[in-house]
């Protein structure tokens, strides 16, 4: 999976409840797997995305490394500068949940 899909199908999951619900444990973890491996590609949107729907998720959220977390945290660290404000919103919310480090373009 490309980061626009990994990011379109785990904000897709957060919104649909009863999706999410008949996912499989090795479904999450196969999700967990491809966007730790497309963090370094992944845009603002997809970041801001993917953070928000793993802070939503906690089936998901469980699935992530602790490699993955560091991943997040970086991708989100290099796109803040360019995340608009409703991305830096969702960013936020999901360091939150997820107990990740605040991008510091935020703390400026």
């Amino acid at each position: 999976m490309d980061p626009q899909n990994i990011a379109n199908t785990l904000n897709a999951l957060s919104k649909l409840e009863a999706a999410a619900a008949v996912v499989s444990p090795s479904g999450w973890a196969g999700l967990a797997e491809a966007a730790e491996r497309a963090a370094s590609e992944m845009n603002e949107q997809h970041i801001s995305n993917t953070l928000y729907a793993l802070g939503v998720l906690p089936a998901a959220s469980a699935e992530l490394s602790p490699s993955a977390r560091k991943e997040r945290e970086a991708a989100a660290e290099r796109e803040a500068p360019n995340m608009t404000s409703e991305g830096r919103k969702m960013t936020l919310r999901g360091c939150a949940k997820l107990n990740l480090r605040i991008p510091s373009a935020f703390l400026e």
